[in-house]
């Protein structure tokens, strides 16, 4: 892995194609709701192999042609071509005393 300012980026060996059928990046922890990368054939590549220090990188995406994020409640959202980091949604989690509760993360 090479190290670009706090993300320790994957060696292109790690990433993989993604196919026209896609990759299930992530599913509800009720077992529902998948979010599914779909893509032209050869025009994305997914890889999982990211460290970074929030915890929450689910992995990385590079395409070279738009891409889509699919959820069966929300529908699809297009990813222009580039390179981005796909992390987890969390949210200021409130306590008895105010909002130091600290962060959660949201389960979809």
């Amino acid at each position: 892995m090479r190290h670009a300012g706090h993300l320790r980026e994957p060696r292109r060996s790690d990433r993989r194609r993604v196919p026209a059928a896609g990759i299930e990046l992530l599913r509800s922890a009720a077992g529902g709701n998948p979010h599914t990368l779909v893509a032209d054939e050869g025009a994305c590549h997914w890889t999982d192999r990211v460290v970074d220090p929030t915890g929450l990188a689910l992995g990385m995406i590079e395409n070279t042609a738009v891409a889509c994020l699919i959820h069966p409640e929300h529908g699809g959202t297009g990813i222009a071509p580039g390179r981005y980091l796909v992390r987890r949604r969390r949210e200021r989690a409130a306590s008895r005393h105010g909002l130091r509760g600290g962060n959660q993360l949201i389960a979809d």
